[in-house]
């Protein structure tokens, strides 16, 4: 994976499309509102990215039960 980051671009469609709101999304991944702004602008961390590729898949947080 070369990309260490999720685009201004790429953030601002999953807000848009799976979070609905810059409130909802800030509840969503755990992060101030302001936050959610400037990562609309500037782009995301690349584990935000996963976060936000996880929620859209609805996938459950990991266990290590999973593993066996």
């Amino acid at each position: 994976m070369n990309r260490k980051y999720i685009s201004a671009e790429d953030f601002a469609a999953w807000v848009e499309n799976v979070a609905g709101s810059d409130r909802k999304a800030a509840a969503m991944l755990s992060l101030a509102r302001d936050t959610v702004a400037k990562y609309r602008d500037e782009g995301a961390p690349l584990y935000i990215g996963l976060a936000c590729a996880a929620l859209y898949h609805r996938l459950d947080p990991f266990s290590a039960s999973a593993l066996k």
